[in-house]
């Protein structure tokens, strides 16, 4: 039995591991409410759980398996048979005026055969490189997946920071038109102004309290859909580092153009097709050439279930069989399939030719959105500063009663506005950036951007 005291350092040992094992069930709650994630880690965790991935992924799974039944036609092949074949009546024979049965009504086989072909035109070969190509295509698939999906994370990531300073610049306009709004207020009480100007800072009051609650729901929006991006369900709170700024990215249009022509997955892909077809060729044309196979076999033959010895006939015995089939004459059937072929590599090499004029101007727009957009930052940045002293400016004067209620209205607009196509020229600037990245076939490369600490 345990003493008093003894009890008591096992009830509170118990209590500490409880709160402990608690407490670790609930860090990955509070890792999800507390951290912020990196755009790194957005990007990651997106590619993580993606569905679309997951498909791409089973994909590659059933092209290797392809490859490997592919690889089975080259070797040999065991067959077995087993059969029953019943008479109405026992075979006889007459011999000098006498009958006699020689052979059952009840007869059973089994037969074992192993086939091995010799020589199939090439077919074989060009089947297992078919399958060995599939496994290029269904990878090059999936890296193209993974391109597009860390777009879509990097696009929500950027939108939700752009949603939450549209916020913030939205509820600055309340609190500027609140304040301003207790100033005209005590000018109209002593009788300064008319109460029609009262009247118009409520009025711009109630409208920016009208944009409030929609850029508030812009920012639950943009959370819900980076938060499903990255597997965290639509109503889970995101965290997100703020790195909405300028992130200069010196490369030019040759170096974006050579970077894509080289690592888009599209043309790797029209690549493998290509190949593709140069096998379907040569697997039509396997169809010129005879196939030359071999057969050997083992037989037993009994009159009895059991396949036992048998009065009537020889037990058992083996066979080896050569054979060679040519079709000789097929009214030019092979010669059509080997010609679609050819039509087919021919349409896949035009295809190819297109998609680098595609992608030549793809690159060629997001390289100009991406210089044009970065411009735009420095407009925008100007602009902010001269709304600001501009609107503390006006409501001074106002104050002074040099300036009126409406030249304070304004440049409350035009603060607002400034401020917005701020955080509007950074958001832009940081998406040509990515899709500058798309265009070039890149893009799953870690990004290094950190907040500001």
């Amino acid at each position: 039995m345990f003493s008093k005291k003894s009890k008591k350092f096992i009830y509170k040992s118990g209590i500490i591991s409880a709160l402990i094992a608690l407490a670790f069930c609930l860090e990955p709650v509070q890792a999800k409410a507390a951290d912020p994630i990196t755009l790194d880690q957005a990007v990651t965790m997106a590619l993580s759980y993606s569905p679309t991935l997951k498909a791409s992924q089973h994909k590659v799974d059933s092209a290797k398996l392809a490859e490997k039944e592919a690889y089975t036609y080259y070797l040999p092949t065991l067959d077995t048979q087993y059969a029953y074949k019943g008479v109405q009546d026992a075979p006889t024979t007459s011999i000098a005026g006498m009958t006699f049965e020689v052979g059952s009504e009840n007869t059973y086989s089994w037969k074992t055969t192993v086939t091995q072909p010799i020589f199939t035109g090439f077919r074989i070969t060009s089947m297992h490189k078919l399958a060995e190509l599939g496994i290029d295509l269904a990878k090059t698939d999936l890296l193209l997946g993974k391109l597009d999906v860390a777009l879509s994370a990097k696009e929500s990531y950027f939108q939700y920071l752009k949603a939450q300073k549209s916020l913030e610049v939205a509820n600055q306009a309340v609190r500027q038109l609140e304040a301003h709004l207790k100033t005209s207020q005590d000018f109209y009480d002593v009788g300064i102004i008319p109460v029609n100007d009262v009247l118009k800072v409520k009025v711009e009051l109630a409208n920016a309290q009208q944009s409030q609650v929609a850029a508030d729901n812009a920012v639950s929006l943009a959370e819900a859909k980076l938060s499903s991006l990255i597997g965290w369900g639509v109503d889970e709170k995101v965290q997100v580092e703020d790195i909405l700024r300028r992130h200069h990215k010196d490369i030019s249009y040759n170096q974006a153009q050579h970077k894509a022509r080289t690592e888009r997955p599209e043309l790797k892909a029209l690549g493998i097709q290509l190949n593709q077809a140069d096998q379907l060729i040569k697997k039509a044309q396997s169809e010129y050439f005879p196939e030359i196979g071999l057969k050997a076999g083992y037989n037993y033959l009994s009159d009895s279930p059991d396949i036992s010895d048998s009065e009537y006939y020889d037990n058992s015995g083996w066979e080896v069989q050569a054979s060679l089939d040519w079709s000789i004459f097929e009214w030019g059937r092979t010669k059509h399939k080997v010609g679609q072929a050819r039509a087919d590599k021919m349409r896949i090499t035009a295809l190819e030719n297109n998609l680098k004029d595609q992608i030549d101007l793809q690159v060629k727009q997001a390289w100009l959105f991406l210089i044009d957009s970065e411009k735009n930052i420095i407009t925008a940045t100007t602009q902010v500063e001269q709304a600001k002293e501009n609107y503390r400016i006006t409501e001074e004067r106002f104050k002074e009663q040099l300036t009126t209620n409406t030249e304070v209205l304004d440049a409350q607009t035009l603060l607002t506005q400034a401020q917005e196509n701020y955080y509007s020229a950074l958001t832009t600037y940081n998406l040509a950036g990515a899709r500058l990245q798309r265009a070039m076939g890149v893009g799953l490369e870690p990004t290094k951007i950190r907040g500001k600490k």
